[in-house]
């Protein structure tokens, strides 16, 4: 008889356990859309402070979009539940490391993202590694453009990468990995349908360039390892002064499937509201 109010007890400790579980793994993220990938039904949000997020929904959000979303973190970002969507704005902020540069524009990477910035000048701009704070303006083709890019601090001693594998030299025990997430999306969409064409995308032809052609070189030990359309999550050291890396420890970026997102959204990677 006495060991009933034992098994009551017991059962709300689980129970409580679940619920603050449950409660640490939500999370509610707001700010705007500063790029879609509508093949991979994700979008980028860049929240007030600049942090960078990568929500997974079935339903999008334009770029330009002020949005609130609430969903479950992940290894990614944030996996979508609701969506709102309170208005729109031209402007954002970006938070995050410089990892490929040219004359007339320069990746900015965090939390699984990175998105590619149109220069405002031909200056030298920030090197590659550097950590940066950018104010960028979203046009209506949904371009960043750099409005004001300020330095945040020295190049640290390792720098994370994520990118799809675009090519590898066995020669030279390289592999060259996407710099932005549109050249990422067209090199898995060509993987997928057999087909080496990777020229068909939304980008102008003015971006098509060498100058803006967003590739990260990185060394590693076998580059028979790594798999051409592969999504990879590299820890690295560098640039070096050619702006290639030189990998520290790989891990392939986990596949999440969209099963149960019942609603669109978009969020921020550090998975708080910002």
């Amino acid at each position: 008889m006495e060991r009933k109010p034992l098994l009551w007890i017991s059962a709300l400790a689980v129970a409580a356990v679940l619920g603050l579980s449950a409660q640490a793994s939500a999370s509610t993220v707001k700010g705007t859309v500063v790029h879609a990938n509508k093949s991979a039904h994700t979008f980028v949000v860049a929240g007030r402070r600049g942090t960078l997020t990568v929500v997974s929904s079935r339903r999008l959000a334009r770029a330009g979009s002020v949005v609130r979303v609430s969903g479950r973190r992940t290894k990614s970002g944030l996996k979508a539940r609701r969506l709102r969507v309170r208005g729109h704005s031209r402007h954002a902020r970006l938070r995050g490391l410089v990892t490929w540069a040219s004359s007339r524009g320069y990746t900015v990477a965090s939390h699984g993202a990175s998105l590619l910035v149109h220069k405002s000048s031909a200056g030298d701009g920030a090197p590659v590694g550097t950590p940066v704070e950018d104010d960028v303006t979203i046009d209506d083709q949904g371009d960043l453009d750099e409005e004001d890019c300020h330095h945040m601090g020295a190049v640290p001693g390792q720098i994370e990468l994520e990118g799809v594998v675009l090519s590898s030299d066995a020669a030279a025990e390289t592999i060259t990995i996407s710099g932005d997430d549109d050249q990422g999306e067209g090199a898995q969409a060509s993987d997928d349908n057999g087909s080496d064409d990777q020229g068909d995308d939304d980008q102008g032809d003015d971006d098509q360039g060498e100058d803006m052609n967003p590739q990260i070189v990185v060394h590693v030990p076998d580059a028979t390892a790594f798999t051409v359309g592969d999504k990879v999550e590299l820890i690295v050291t560098g640039p070096a002064a050619d702006g290639s890396f030189t990998l520290v420890k790989v891990d392939e970026q986990e596949n999440e499937g969209q099963d149960d997102q019942d609603h669109g959204g978009d969020g921020s990677g550090s998975g708080g509201g910002d």
